[in-house]
């Protein structure tokens, strides 16, 4: 008990640290993929403190295996949420928005889990429920494989790379874990409800995740020593080598903080219309078409200088 104990104290500082990463990245920047981790490790810390309850408290284990057997709510919370939040993710890191696929599969997902509880209690009713979530997790590696093919930055490229990889293992291993659970270990009699609601690969899933997570905060986003790597710098030398003028340059650099034309022209006390000349005179100098570009190359263009340095 005292392993099990010492072992759920672990996970949750792990979850603690890594929201905190990621609350700070979201407060500084912004940017919607920094809320979704934020959640999407909210709903990994809220799962394992009810499991944890589930191994401790006597009365409330009844009661939860007794309630996951007819209604499950707790639990489809908790996958609807971690499913919505991934793909979101996902998304972001793929510089693109959900689609109507996506949330026809999350609503699908959704009924499914919702449906199946209305079955006669047995291994195969809880093993149906899970299957999809399982499935789900598959879809996952597959949409970070399909991303590595757009053009996007290498990092990101990389690090969907090894997403995919994460997910489409851990998606096999906590089928087979589940599938040993369900069928040898739970009890799913009318007289005896007895679930081992911890699944150790999830688990791994998640702490691999959390290090994946710590490793792009503390590595790839810690303040850089070298000068060349400075954020300002490095902005400085690409608009030199593209050849900017001083006014594009200042515009550029905004553009990178994804202001609109109406803000940059109130910041830098200039007409709308100039703005978008100069704008234009940037794109063109890019040979991009889409402002969700520049990002895309300026981060192809960091990368490009870390591999030299390297």
């Amino acid at each position: 008990m005292v392993a099990i104990f010492l072992y759920n104290i672990l996970l949750i500082v792990l979850y603690s640290i890594t929201l905190a990463f990621a609350i700070n990245a979201y407060l500084k920047e912004r940017k919607k993929v920094f809320l979704f981790i934020s959640l999407y490790l909210a709903f990994f810390t809220f799962d394992n403190v009810i499991i944890y309850m589930t191994e401790f408290i006597n009365y409330f284990a009844h009661s939860y295996d007794q309630a996951f057997m007819s209604a499950p709510a707790i639990k489809t919370i908790i996958f609807m949420g971690n499913a919505f939040l991934a793909i979101s993710i996902l998304a972001e890191i793929r510089k693109e928005k959900l689609t109507i696929f996506h949330y026809v599969l999350l609503v699908f997902l959704a009924i499914w889990m919702i449906s199946i509880p209305m079955l006669p209690n047995s291994a195969i009713k809880v093993w149906l429920y899970y299957l999809p979530n399982q499935l789900f997790l598959l879809f996952l590696a597959f949409y970070c494989w399909q991303g590595t093919k757009k053009k996007l930055a290498p990092y990101t490229s990389g690090l969907l790379k090894k997403l995919a990889g994460i997910n489409l293992l851990f998606s096999l291993l906590i089928i087979l874990e589940d599938n040993f659970v369900i069928f040898n270990i739970d009890q799913y009699s009318s007289l005896t409800t007895k679930i081992y609601n911890r699944s150790i690969s999830e688990d791994i899933f998640s702490i691999v995740i959390c290090i994946v997570l710590l490793q792009f905060f503390l590595k790839e986003r810690s303040p850089q020593t070298s000068t060349i790597n400075d954020h300002s710098v490095m902005i400085r030398q690409f608009c030199q080598d593209h050849q900017f003028t001083q006014r594009e340059s200042e515009i550029f650099t905004l553009l990178l903080l994804h202001h609109s034309n109406q803000e940059i022209a109130d910041e830098l006390f200039l007409s709308l219309g100039t703005v978008k000349t100069h704008v234009h005179n940037i794109f063109i100098k890019l040979n991009i078409k889409k402002r969700t570009q520049i990002t895309i190359l300026f981060e192809s263009y960091q990368q490009h200088y870390h591999e030299k340095l390297a």
